[in-house]
C-alpha cells in the first residue's frame, strides 16, 4: 500500500478542526502542519508568495507596524480609512486587538519549535496579514459576521494563495459536505464574493496602511480598483 502523502496524525487535527471549527480554529491547525508538511508544498508556497506582483520589496522589507491607538483612530475625518477602521474596531467590539503584539507572538510560537519549518517570508506573512486584515475589511465592506469572515478569508486567499486561506477554505467545505449541507449556498456565495473581488482588484497586501489612515476610502478603493463592495451589492 503507497505511503500516504498527508500525514495522519495532521489530519486527525483537520478534521478535530472540521468538527468542531470555533473549538480548535484554523490558526491552530496551521500551526500544527508544518513539522510533518511535504518539503514540495512548504516550497511552492514559499516561491508563490515571492512571485506575486509587489511582493518582492515588501517581502524585503520586513514591515510591522507598531499598535495604533484608539485616539489616533478617533480622530481622523469621517469617510477616511482610520475613521473607517476605527469604527469597524469598536462596532465589533476588536479594541483587544489593537494592542496585541503579533510579532511577539509568532516568535513564541518558533521558539517552541513548531515553526522550524515555516520558511521566514511565511512566517512574516502572516503576522503582517493578522496586522491588517481588519483594514481589509474596511476596503472590501465585508462585514465581521461568520459569513463576512468566509467572504474576506476568501479574498486573502484569491490575493496570497497562503497555506492558511487554503486550510480555512478547506475546512469550511468539509463541514459543508460532511456535517451541514444546508450551508453550502450561503457558503459558498460567500467564498466566491471574496475570491471574485480579490481576483478583480490590485493586491492589498503590500501596502503600508498604517500610513494612510487619513485618506479617503474611495480615493483608496478607486485607485486599487475596488468597484464594488459587499456594501454596496
Amino acid at each position: 500500500m503507497p505511503e500516504p502523502l498527508v500525514d495522519r496524525e495532521f489530519a486527525e487535527k483537520f478534521f478535530r478542526s472540521v468538527d468542531r471549527p470555533l473549538d480548535y480554529g484554523v490558526y491552530f491547525l496551521f500551526h500544527e502542519w508544518w513539522d510533518k508538511a511535504p518539503q514540495d508544498a512548504i516550497d511552492a508556497y514559499a516561491e508563490e508568495l515571492r512571485g506575486l506582483d509587489g511582493a518582492a520589496g515588501f517581502l524585503e522589507a520586513r514591515h510591522l507596524a507598531e499598535p495604533l491607538s484608539l485616539d489616533r483612530l478617533s480622530r481622523c475625518a469621517e469617510g477616511t480609512l482610520g475613521h473607517g477602521y476605527y469604527r469597524f474596531i469598536v462596532d465589533n467590539d476588536l479594541e483587544a486587538n489593537l494592542a496585541r503584539n503579533y510579532k511577539t507572538f509568532n516568535e513564541e510560537l518558533a521558539a517552541s519549535g513548531k515553526l522550524d519549518r515555516l520558511p521566514d517570508d511565511l512566517s512574516y506573512a502572516i503576522v503582517r496579514g493578522f496586522q491588517i486584515h481588519d483594514f481589509l475589511h474596511v476596503l472590501t465592506g465585508f462585514d465581521s459576521t461568520p459569513m463576512g469572515e468566509l467572504s474576506q478569508a476568501a479574498f486573502h486567499f484569491a490575493q496570497l494563495r497562503y497555506p492558511y486561506h487554503a486550510m480555512r477554505v478547506a475546512v469550511v467545505t468539509s463541514y459543508m459536505a460532511f456535517l451541514d449541507p444546508k450551508i453550502i449556498t450561503e457558503a459558498m456565495d460567500a467564498m466566491v464574493a471574496g475570491w471574485s473581488l480579490g481576483r478583480a482588484c490590485q493586491n492589498l497586501h503590500f501596502e503600508r496602511w498604517e500610513d494612510q489612515l487619513d485618506t479617503p476610502i474611495a480615493a483608496i478603493r478607486e485607485r486599487v480598483g475596488i468597484t464594488r463592495t459587499a456594501q454596496a451589492a
